[in-house]
């Protein structure tokens, strides 16, 4: 258990705060923008970020099986437009993207979203350690709690001002390395393909966004 504790705050904490964390952000401003390009370019930056064949099939899988999850619970939700993005540009739509879609659509403020996408992140990792493990019940809820409030102090002291530049340096990085080859304003078929995507009222007059 001390070395799962060790390698949570070593390796996951870090890409928890860093990548998922500002994606997230970045994702609710592209959401409200109506940004379908960047939409797919953040998914993007997440899974290549962690780069292999076996992540690349789980991620596909987690966001199908959470976008699925999400229509069975609320229907009224809108996902064609998500799905639209994703096949246009050949995203994966991660757990990650997608989690921040459905928030986005019930009205979730972005540090709601975060904290509990942390949280979820957080639980299944001690959950999938501890059947390996085999950790009794009354050790395993007391660490996913205490590790849950760690990592939201992590974030806390993370998302600060300079945050963002850090963000935009790291998107930048994976604009230029051509995983999608041009912005959709920099076509007249990408624009005409952008507003079929976000019909007329757009989709952050039509939902509920964030504050």
């Amino acid at each position: 258990m001390q070395d799962l504790e060790h390698y949570m705050r070593n390796d996951l904490y870090p890409q928890f705060t860093t990548l998922d964390g500002m994606a997230i952000k970045s994702l609710y401003v592209a959401i409200q923008q109506e940004d379908g390009w960047r939409i797919a370019l953040i998914d993007k930056m997440l899974h290549t970020q962690r780069s292999s064949l076996q992540h690349a099939k789980e991620s596909r899988l987690s966001g199908q099986r959470l976008i699925k999850l999400a229509k069975a619970l609320y229907p009224w939700l809108e996902f064609d437009q998500l799905e639209t993005i994703l096949i246009q540009y050949s995203a994966i739509g991660t757990l990650a993207t997608v989690h921040t879609w459905i928030n986005f659509l019930l009205g979730n403020d972005v540090e709601q979203t975060i904290h509990g996408y942390l949280a979820a992140a957080v639980s299944f990792c001690i959950e999938d350690a501890s059947k390996l493990l085999n950790t009794p019940y009354e050790e395993k809820n007391p660490l996913i709690e205490r590790m849950t409030d760690e990592l939201l102090t992590t974030w806390k002291k993370f998302d600060v001002p300079e945050s963002a530049a850090f963000q935009r340096e790291l998107l930048y990085r994976h604009w230029s390395s051509s995983y999608i080859t041009q912005p959709p304003y920099m076509s007249r078929k990408s624009r005409l393909d952008e507003e079929r995507l976000f019909p007329s009222p757009g989709l952050s007059k039509r939902l509920p966004a964030s504050p």
